[in-house]
């Protein structure tokens, strides 16, 4: 189960973002992600929260008009990059945090043109054989209007299937056996769980037929616990990114 549990963990994602669209993709953009400590600048800590994360900051951001962010939390490096998780983002001077991201959540930290970006990457079948691999899904934009900080959550609409990947996903749909859980071999559920991240991606495409399917998705493999908890999750976000196309 601890396999399970972890692999759940990189596909969970429960944010509500506005309706806009972004192509910003750290891999392609020729981006700068920010790996460096804190300079000096008078604030040394982040601000004080219910969330546990330590206050001593790991990267500091200072903006054309003097005013600073900071990044307080835990990162893994990743193909030479961090990558965050359960960490706060806190403006010097301020009582309150800006915000919390939880430590299911994964962010590349950019920071260029005098803006923080916030990349989320998500275990997305978008690898060459439409296998997992990590993209982002949207992008948090932190700037300042005047000295008022002011943020933006935009999709990132890279994320998509040409006409024979989405054919592809509803051939392989159509003529999937279905089992029943409790004779199915360890890697069945796992295994679905891409073929649902394939009509997730197909119907973002603007497939009506892999929406349908992906609505009906559980009433094939009948998912228990963890795995219930993530199909209506990947509903989830198909409904958003539809709503905001």
């Amino acid at each position: 189960m601890k396999k399970v549990y972890a692999f759940l963990a990189l596909l969970l994602t429960g944010c509500t973002v506005e309706q806009e669209l972004v192509t910003d993709n750290p891999t392609n953009t020729g981006e700068q992600v920010i790996a460096s400590g804190v300079a000096a600048g008078g604030c040394e800590q982040c601000a004080a929260s219910e969330f546990g994360v330590k206050q001593e900051p790991d990267t500091a951001f200072t903006f054309s008009n003097g005013k600073r962010l900071l990044i307080c939390g835990y990162y893994e490096l990743q193909d030479g990059k961090k990558v965050f998780s359960e960490f706060v983002l806190s403006q010097c001077g301020d009582r309150d945090i800006v915000d919390f991201w939880e430590a299911a959540e994964r962010y590349e930290v950019v920071y260029t043109q005098d803006t923080l970006k916030l990349h989320k990457l998500e275990l997305l079948a978008l690898g060459a054989n439409r296998e997992l691999v990590r993209r982002p899904w949207l992008t948090e934009y932190f700037y300042y209007k005047g000295n008022r900080l002011k943020r933006d959550v935009k999709y990132n609409t890279t994320i998509k299937y040409n006409h024979d990947q989405i054919s592809e996903t509803l051939h392989e749909y159509e003529n999937t056996t279905w089992l029943a859980l409790s004779t199915a071999p360890e890697n069945y559920e796992e295994e679905k769980m891409v073929l649902a991240n394939r009509l997730l991606i197909s119907a973002i495409s603007g497939s009506d037929k892999a929406e349908e399917y992906l609505k009906d998705f559980n009433n094939k493999i009948k998912a228990e616990g963890a795995y219930a908890e993530w199909y209506t999750q990947i509903v989830e976000l198909q409904k958003a990114a539809k709503k905001a196309r």
